[in-house]
Formats: C-alpha cells, structure tokens, sequence
C-alpha cells in the first residue's frame, strides 16, 4: 500500500528539451520518475492530446474484464447522436471512434500482484498507459523488427478497480508533469457516481479481494460498506453480504449494491432477490427488510459506458465520423529481453481466445475490426 512522504518527495528534475517540465511534489514510484528523465518516453507523455479528437480511447486491464467493457461500449445506443438525449437512435453511441483494447495478459492476475507487491501493480498501470500513448505495437512479440502502427491514446478507461487502487494516481502524476490534464475513468469513480446521481443513500461493494482505499475515498459523503463475501458461488456470496451488511448496518435498508466485478452473471444474481422476495425462510424474510423497494445492482460496464460518453460529449472530443466504431486488440506478452511488449491480435484470435475465457463467441455485426498497419 502506498504511504504518504510528508512534506516533500521530488524536487525538479533537469530539463532536457527547450520545454521546462512541470515541477511537482509528489508520492510516486521510481519508475515515474525515470519516465520524466527518459529523452525517449517522455515526449510521448507531452504529446498526449496534441492528435486532438483523432486518438483513440484506450481500454486497459485484464483480457476479460477488457473484452467484455469494450463489446458493451461498442454496442451502446443510449442516446441520440445529435443532441445526446437519452432515447436511441440506431446509431451507435461512439460512432466514429476507435477503441484500443489493451489486454494485459502478462501481468494478469492483478490481485495476486495487488495481494503480494502493490507498487509493481502501480508500474504495470503507468507501463500500460505508455502503451497506449505509444505509436508503435508488435506483431509478434519476440521479434523486434515487426514493428506496427497504432494510434495515440485521448482517454484511459480502466477495467479494474485494481488500477484505480494501485495506479490511478501514479498516472495522473506522470501526465501533470508534462502539464496536461489527464483524462482517466476509473469503474469506482463511474459507479459512484451513478449512486449520486440515483441519489442513493446506503450501498454495499461487493468486491472479490480484500478492499483497499479507492472506494472509501470515492464515496466519503455516503453511506457505503465494503464486503468481501467468503462464498465463490455467485447466489451464496449475495447471501453472505447480506448476512455481512446487516451485521455492519444494523436496521440500515440496502439501497443499491455496487458489483466490483466485469465477468459476473446479473440475471443469476438477481434471480436470487427474486427468491428473497418470495420469503420462503426465515432468513429470505430477514434480507427482504433489508433490500429498499427500488433496490438495484450498480454494475462498472454501463458506468464505464456512460461516464465515457460524457466526458467525450463534455469535452468536444468526439470525432463526429458517420462510421461504426472500430477496435484494435492487443495483448501485453513476453518480449525478446524479458521486458512486457505489446502485440496487435488479430480478430480471429481475440474471438477463439474470447471463446476460451467466457464460454461465447464475438460475432456482432455492430463491430468492426480494423487492423491499423500504417
């Protein structure tokens, strides 16, 4: 876990261009700092949004949480493209925009490293985001000389509560040194702000690893409880963080529960408040009066979905292109030297290798899949 350097941490560092750098004191990593003294990385970092609405929005986190938030991103039709009201309009909501998703197969699992060494999780978040600002990719990953184009990153979407934990800041820190203004969605900020804006007083995150800070720090003006149920089983879990919930918030009702999770089944989940409704034992009877009346799951998917939208539309980043959005995938893998290198994947492997992971094919008709080889 990090902890805080009171006072000072970093002086400035030297300046190797005509362009002073931004002097800041931070709490960050050594990798960090080397980044701002690297006369070859850095200017990557100070070029971030020079490309202006032509960047990508880049997806980042392990393969199945990646593949799903992307697949939902690309299929929403929230809102009208023109006026950006809420109602559908047969166009897909980022129409014209290109998403690189970022599969960090490499570092994956992020709880393991998250439980065991934290702060190379918080250099695997700012590798990643390098990565993405990044012109260049692999086509295979143990030979240097199959160099591939990629677009630059406009805006970082992390699919994983780990990032946000563990690396957020890191990047965050990283960008303000070259004085721009990071653009970051994290699910824990995207779900708690959909519980803000559902004026939501009491919820529970439900999250699979023992929790950090991310969403103590996120939620400081509600009523929100961290649980970490015991049961792997996803209807007897729902059951322990009720059993948890009513032991932590005695005569609280539950509002919303907030699933740290992207791979989770929804209908089997809510199935099991529909049994607790029919109060067939005593204990459905005790978690009924627990659920409010208009209980709900939060789910980071559609958050991500529309936190990404706003910003886009807030922002004036949308590249306005009557087209379907396209994806490049890519996979984080072993490189010649040891080093984390990353690969374009092809769409055929991304759909056998999605296949692998979660039981289902990505035959949609909405995506297109656009290898960029320029």
């Amino acid at each position: 876990m990090k902890k805080l350097i009171p006072l000072i941490a970093v002086l400035a560092l030297l300046a190797v261009s005509c362009r002073e750098r931004k002097t800041v004191t931070w709490d960050t990593i050594p990798y960090v700092k080397l980044l701002v003294e690297d006369t070859t990385a850095f200017p990557l970092v100070e070029a971030y949004r020079t490309q202006g609405t032509r960047g990508s929005i880049a997806v980042i986190g392990e393969p199945e949480a990646a593949l799903l938030l992307a697949e939902t991103m690309l299929a929403a039709d929230l809102r009208d493209n023109i006026d950006g009201k809420i109602g559908p309009d047969r166009l897909p909501d980022f129409a014209g925009e290109s998403f690189d998703v970022i599969m960090d197969a490499y570092n994956a699992p992020y709880r393991r490293m998250a439980e065991s060494c934290p702060d190379s999780l918080r250099e695997v978040a700012v590798r990643c985001a390098m990565m993405s600002l990044d012109t260049v990719s692999y086509a295979q990953a143990l030979d240097p000389q199959s160099r591939l184009s990629k677009r630059k990153a406009k805006i970082f979407v992390l699919a994983s509560s780990l990032l946000t934990e563990f690396g957020q800041s890191d990047i965050d820190t990283l960008l303000k040194m070259a004085s721009r203004e990071p653009l970051i969605i994290s699910p824990v900020e995207a779900m708690i702000n959909r519980v803000h804006n559902e004026k939501l007083s009491h919820v529970a995150v439900w999250t699979p690893f023992t929790p950090g800070t991310a969403y103590a720090e996120a939620a400081k003006d509600i009523d929100c409880a961290v649980i970490t149920p015991g049961s792997q089983d996803t209807r007897t879990a729902f059951r322990d963080l009720l059993r948890q919930y009513r032991t932590l918030r005695p005569n609280v009702t539950l509002d919303a529960v907030l699933i740290d999770s992207f791979t989770m089944d929804l209908e089997e989940v809510q199935a099991e408040v529909e049994h607790i409704h029919r109060q067939i034992t005593e204990e459905d009877m005790a978690f009924d009066r627990i659920l409010a009346p208009k209980f709900q799951f939060i789910e980071p998917k559609s958050c991500l979905t529309e936190a990404c939208y706003r910003m886009l539309r807030e922002r004036n980043l949308f590249t306005h292109d009557i087209a379907y959005p396209t994806l490049r995938y890519y996979q984080t893998e072993e490189g010649m030297n040891g080093n984390c290198v990353l690969v374009e994947m092809g769409a055929e492997y991304v759909k056998n290798r999605r296949s692998d992971l979660l039981g289902t094919s990505v035959d949609n008709p909405d995506i297109v899949y656009v290898p960029d080889h320029d």
